[in-house]
C-alpha cells in the first residue's frame, strides 16, 4: 500500500504538476484580496479569497486525471503485473485524491491568511459572523468542511464515470454540472419535494443539503423546512449514497479489462 501511495504522489507531481496547482491556490486569494478591495471583508476572507470555487474545479480535474491516466498511458498493466491487488490500487488512489483536496484547501487557507495580513489587517477573525454563524475561524472551518463533503461525493461520481468510459472528459463535465449547475435547481427541488415527498431522499437533494449543511446545520427547523430532512437523516443518506457510489466505482474497476 505504501509503495502504491508513493507512486501515486510521484505521478501527481510529475505528470499532473501538483506543485503548480498548489502554488496557484496559494497565490489566488492573495491576488483576489490585493486587486479587489471589496473582497477584503467577510465575503472574501471567510470564503478563502473565493478560492473554494477553484478548489472544487481543480479537485474534479485532478480526480479525473489521476484515474484516466492509468488507462491512457497503460500504467495500470505494470501495476497489475506486479500482483498488486486491485482493491489496494483503488484505495491508494482514493487516499491520494482526498489528500490532494486537503493540500489544495491548505494552500488556499495559507494564501488567504497572507493576503489578510497584507491587505486587510483590520479584519478581526474573532468576531461573530453569520451564514454560517460563528467567529471567523469557525465559519471557515464549516465552509471548508461542507466543501470537502461535496468534493468527496463528486470524486466518487468522477471515479465511477472514468472507470466506465476510461476518459476524463465526461467525468469532468459531470463534476462541473454537480458543482455549478445543481445549486440552481434549489427552488425547483423544493417545489418537487412538496409535490412528491419521497424525492427528498434523492441523491441530488442530499447533495444540495450537504452544500448547505454548514449554514443550516445549526438551524434544524430551517433545514427541515428547506429539505424535508433532519441533520441526522441528511448525514445518514449522504454516507449511504457515498458508500454506494464508491462501491460501484470499485466494482467496475475490479472487472474492467485493461
Amino acid at each position: 500500500m505504501l509503495t502504491l501511495i508513493k507512486q501515486e504522489y510521484f505521478k501527481a507531481f510529475k505528470q499532473n504538476r501538483m506543485h503548480i496547482w498548489l502554488l496557484t491556490m496559494f497565490l489566488f486569494p492573495i491576488f483576489i484580496l490585493g486587486f479587489f478591495p471589496d473582497q477584503r471583508m467577510e465575503t472574501g476572507i471567510l470564503n478563502l479569497g473565493q478560492g473554494l470555487l477553484l478548489v472544487n474545479l481543480l479537485g474534479i480535474i485532478l480526480t479525473a486525471l489521476f484515474t484516466s491516466q492509468e488507462f491512457t498511458y497503460g500504467t495500470i498493466r505494470p501495476l497489475l503485473s506486479r500482483r498488486f491487488n486491485r482493491a489496494v490500487i483503488f484505495i491508494s488512489k482514493i487516499i491520494v485524491i482526498w489528500s490532494s483536496f486537503i493540500g489544495l484547501f491548505l494552500a488556499d487557507f495559507l494564501g488567504t491568511m497572507v493576503g489578510k495580513v497584507l491587505f486587510a489587517p483590520q479584519f478581526n477573525m474573532n468576531l461573530q459572523y453569520g451564514d454560517p454563524t460563528g467567529n471567523g475561524w469557525e465559519v471557515i472551518f464549516k465552509t471548508v468542511g461542507e466543501t470537502m463533503l461535496q468534493m468527496i461525493f463528486i470524486a466518487g461520481l468522477v471515479l465511477l464515470v472514468v472507470n466506465m468510459v476510461k476518459t476524463s472528459g465526461a467525468a469532468v463535465a459531470l463534476g462541473v454540472i454537480m458543482v455549478y449547475g445543481i445549486p440552481a435547481l434549489t427552488a425547483l427541488s423544493s417545489f418537487l419535494i412538496q409535490q412528491v415527498p419521497i424525492l427528498k431522499w434523492g441523491p441530488l437533494q442530499v447533495f444540495l443539503g450537504i452544500q448547505n449543511i454548514g449554514r443550516l446545520g445549526g438551524q434544524p427547523d430551517l433545514m427541515y423546512q428547506a429539505l424535508g430532512l433532519t441533520v441526522s437523516q441528511l448525514v445518514t443518506a449522504y454516507c449511504l449514497y457515498t458508500l454506494a457510489i464508491y462501491a460501484g466505482a470499485y466494482w467496475i474497476f475490479q472487472r474492467r479489462s485493461v
